[in-house]
């Protein structure tokens, strides 16, 4: 079991110490101790997503080709280790030394989360009983009291194996195959037409060998996701079952505009349309739980307005990558980005408004028409046609069945 930290070493550390009480408590529930042998050497470039503060012992820190020598309890260590960017910074250590690893996203999202809790509870269109409703689950997220889902087992493994350079097509198989779900999704992929190749496929190791390696990540990713959208409350099971099949099939959309766009990659779209609203699973148990007389609407109201903050922080416990945060954070701005390039972000809101656009989900809310944002002029995307359909997706029937039968949603 790793050692419990004691948030009052946050109480001295820039810039964390700007946090609240909770949220440092928060913090530091999900930080680490590090020990460096001396001469042991650390790069900044393989630390990116820490912030590391020295705590005892000796360093030598190397930027810019001056050394500079931090002791423990000195001023400097109270300054993580190394510089925000400063890729080319490294240490070594002049003694035996421990270092405290916190998470960057984590800090990160701390910190927005408290400067804008304010706004957030204020500019919420609530009655005075949702507001107070809506004020404590919100204490309940900041404070770390909000169980967080976990990344299914084997999606876990596969993302640290993938951290080893030395990884092989058949070390990754024996992760695959300890969960038989994902195992037949991973060969069901591997034999489908847009994976097609002209050697047949015999076993776990030639699907990862066709596929490559980080396709199989976040398709094994994807597939186990299905176990997180699970609840054991009976009153919410088909409303947990409806966010899943929407989160798939926003999913599916996202990975044929990926697949016809420039620069993307279509799993990692997927992924992120799978992903997009999964701050909702832990709030729908969370509210089942502690106010199951709430309304459905003042339900439904509560979680538009907290999924993204929860989403974002299951994003960064799960250690995935950053703009799947900025989709779940930012995929409900219909105006948002109208001149920076196009990114998943634009994927990702574009086919949930055209999901919305063909489903019976268009009543929740006021939303725009998908070819009226400026999400859809930046991915070039051409005219629809007068029953608001897209060729693109017309023609690609046959693939999105394939990728709602993968994720075990409904085709219908």
């Amino acid at each position: 079991m790793a050692e419990r930290i004691d948030p009052a070493i946050l109480d001295r550390l820039t810039p964390v110490a700007e946090l609240d009480p909770a949220a440092r408590e928060h913090l530091a529930r999900k930080a680490v101790y590090l020990e460096l042998a001396p001469g042991e050497k650390l790069q900044a470039a393989d630390a990116t997503r820490w912030m590391l503060y020295l705590l005892e012992g000796k360093v030598s820190l190397f930027s810019e080709g001056r050394p500079l020598i931090i002791e423990a309890h000195g001023p400097r260590a109270q300054q993580p280790v190394f510089g925000t960017g400063r890729l080319r910074e490294y240490t070594t250590a002049l003694a035996h030394s421990r270092l405290l690893r916190i998470d960057r996203n984590l800090y990160e999202t701390l910190i927005r989360q408290q400067t804008d809790s304010g706004y957030e509870i204020r500019e919420t269109p609530l009655s005075e009983m949702e507001s107070g409703l809506f004020g404590a689950i919100y204490q309940r997220i900041i404070t770390g009291q909000l169980v967080l889902p976990s990344l299914p087992e084997v999606a876990t493994r596969m993302q640290a194996a993938m951290n080893d350079p030395e990884i092989d097509a058949a070390r990754l198989a024996r992760i695959v195959q300890t969960d038989m779900a994902v195992t037949g999704g991973l060969l069901k992929a591997a034999k489908s037409a847009r994976y097609g190749g002209s050697s047949p496929i015999h076993n776990v190791r030639d699907a990862i060998v066709r596929l490559g390696f980080d396709t199989t990540r976040q398709l094994v990713t994807a597939i186990a996701l299905k176990q997180v959208f699970r609840t054991q409350i009976p009153a919410i099971r088909q409303r947990m079952h409806a966010l899943w099949e929407r989160s798939v099939h926003v999913s599916a959309l996202s990975h044929i505009l990926a697949r016809h766009g420039q620069g993307f990659d279509a799993e990692h779209a997927m992924l992120a349309g799978l992903l997009h609203q999964v701050g909702m699973v832990p709030l729908l148990d969370d509210l089942a739980r502690l106010h199951p007389d709430l309304p459905e609407e003042e339900r439904e109201q509560i979680l538009q307005h907290l999924h993204p903050v929860v989403g974002e922080l299951v994003i960064n416990d799960w250690g995935l990558d950053a703009d799947i945060v900025q989709v779940i954070c930012e995929g409900g701005r219909w105006d948002r980005n109208g001149t920076r390039p196009p990114d998943y972000c634009d994927v990702v809101l574009v086919a949930q408004l055209y999901y919305l656009a063909h489903s019976g989900d268009a009543a929740r809310g006021e939303i725009p028409r998908y070819d009226q944002v400026p999400a859809y002029t930046k991915l070039g995307l051409p005219e629809p046609d007068q029953e608001l359909k897209l060729d693109l997706f017309e023609e690609a029937r046959e693939e999105i069945r394939e990728v709602l039968d993968l994720l075990g949603a409904s085709t219908a």
